[in-house]
């Protein structure tokens, strides 16, 4: 009987510990609201048992590093209430693992639904490989403008920094529009807007010359590169 209560006792208090993080972390509500809509869509969508599988261990990850990330907040707000770099370390390995986790369910999820909406080769101007093409160019520019800005020792990621990241991504979907839909016009009009993109960074004195710069040559090269490798 001592076990049988035990046993409860332990599903409460996880259930106690899921509950809390669903009711305190907005993080948390998100990803269960998307996981949510992405199960109840693949109900719909006749998925294979291994998909169905794949989708169900991803979004799992997602929430179980999004739990472990709360419990060593809480655990080093609980040790520390001043401000110490390796606090501010141990909470941002843990956001980084969750980071992971969700770029990994991100692109299982890209993988196994991509093919299942009808129609979708007639809404979208192009084959699917340069679809595949030009996320992975748009993922590439990424992890290397965020690597660049970490050989800098810069920490605000996804502000400021050499090189500018908005300024990479503008002309590297610029490039990419330009593959898909050899277009001349379609191309300039997205050309003008990647240009605005990063005028407005410099302008708003976000970035200086040279790093929007940079962003637009790491930016329009790395996808230019991987577009002439990949067709």
């Amino acid at each position: 009987m001592r076990f049988f209560y035990g046993l409860t006792d332990s599903f409460n208090y996880a259930i106690a510990g899921a509950l809390h993080g669903l009711k305190t972390q907005r993080n948390m509500q998100i990803h269960v609201i998307a996981a949510v809509v992405v199960l109840v869509a693949s109900l719909f969508l006749n998925l294979r048992r291994i998909e169905l599988v794949a989708l169900i261990f991803a979004i799992s990850i997602v929430l179980i590093s999004e739990m472990f990330n709360t419990a060593v907040e809480t655990i080093v707000d609980l040790i520390t209430d001043s401000h110490h770099p390796l606090a501010g370390t141990a909470k941002d390995i843990g956001a980084g693992a969750v980071l992971i986790a969700t770029i990994n369910a991100l692109i299982i999820g890209y993988l196994i639904l991509y093919h299942r909406f009808s129609g979708v080769d007639k809404i979208l101007p192009t084959s699917p490989p340069l679809i595949h093409i030009t996320f992975a160019s748009l993922a590439l520019v990424i992890i290397i403008v965020i690597a660049i800005k970490a050989g800098y020792g810069w920490k605000a990621f996804l502000r400021g920094g050499m090189p500018s990241g908005h300024a990479a991504v503008a002309f590297s979907i610029w490039v990419a529009i330009t593959f898909i839909s050899q277009d001349i016009t379609i191309s300039f009009l997205v050309f003008s807007i990647a240009i605005l993109v990063a005028y407005s960074r410099y302008k708003a004195r976000i970035h200086s010359r040279i790093e929007v710069f940079a962003g637009a040559f790491i930016g329009s090269g790395i996808t230019l590169i991987v577009f002439l490798m990949c067709r």
